[in-house]
């Protein structure tokens, strides 16, 4: 396999260094650390720059930190710290589990009607245990659990919580969602109509409302044999509760962050 390229010498700044001392001589840092480079029977140096002092080491023992020296070493030293010119290994991707509040992942469903809890804590664990979970979203309106092989788009919702895996660098391990719909659960959007859209499912309605310039919000309402789609327009969209089977949403441009990030073990 091929290795990245080590440094000839490894330095230690603030380091002093243990061992043989074949030759001391009074030499600047940078001749130090030529001179040893150089000699292939050297195993590391150490210059004193309170004594502009440059002591070469047949043999490296250990280390200890001395903020007036400067150290050199072929080979890292044991039971010390890292070098500072050794580049540290490339990072891995690996899983994390991000967790939200007030967050609705639509789409992605396992099972499409979900799942009767009454706990969100319970729906978490449902999905951590199946590897074939990615997200889920909890809906305390319906004690409902929602596993989720992804999801489509993001809405934010009060009451419901969300979580989701994904696989990243740790140094890189964010997960800000971009929500651009506010659903509001069992209510209606009163006022402000449109016009009924032909749209026969929730996505449908959506998209209605989303090519409509005109649009800002629309109401889904299923409660009547045949479902209803109404566009509405304007800014004065305010939620009106009607738990007779209705769901209403309007546009919007959030960025969520979520309540926390955590690594977890391999989902593969």
């Amino acid at each position: 396999m091929a290795q990245s390229a080590q440094p000839a010498i490894l330095e230690y700044p603030q380091t002093s260094l243990k061992g043989f001392v074949s030759a001391e001589i009074p030499k600047s840092q940078a001749d130090c650390h030529r001179i040893c480079e150089e000699r292939t029977g050297c195993a590391g140096f150490d210059y004193s720059s309170a004594r502009n002092m440059c002591r070469l080491y047949a043999a490296v023992q250990g280390a200890q930190p001395d903020p007036s020296f400067f150290a050199g070493s072929r080979n890292r030293i044991p039971n010390y710290g890292d070098p500072a010119n050794l580049a540290p290994p490339p990072e891995l991707e690996q899983w994390h589990y991000a967790r939200y509040s007030n967050v609705d992942l639509f789409g992605g469903d396992i099972v499409a009607k979900g799942i009767e809890m009454f706990d969100a804590g319970q729906c978490e664990s449902r999905c951590e245990q199946d590897r074939s979970c990615r997200a889920f979203t909890f809906n305390r309106e319906q004690n409902r659990c929602f596993l989720k092989s992804g999801y489509q788009f993001v809405q934010s919702a009060s009451g419901v919580e969300s979580g989701l895996y994904f696989r990243a660098k740790p140094s890189e391990a964010r997960m800000d969602l971009n929500a651009e719909w506010e659903l509001f659960l069992k209510s209606d959007l009163p006022g402000n109509d449109l016009g009924e859209s032909g749209a026969r499912t929730y996505p449908q309605c959506m998209q209605s409302c989303e090519v409509n310039g005109s649009c800002s919000g629309f109401t889904w309402v299923y409660f009547t044999r045949q479902d209803h789609c109404y566009l509405k327009m304007g800014q004065g969209l305010y939620p009106q509760r009607n738990d007779k089977g209705v769901v209403s949403a309007r546009k919007t441009t959030l960025s969520i962050t979520p309540d926390f990030i955590r690594p977890v073990v391999n989902r593969d």
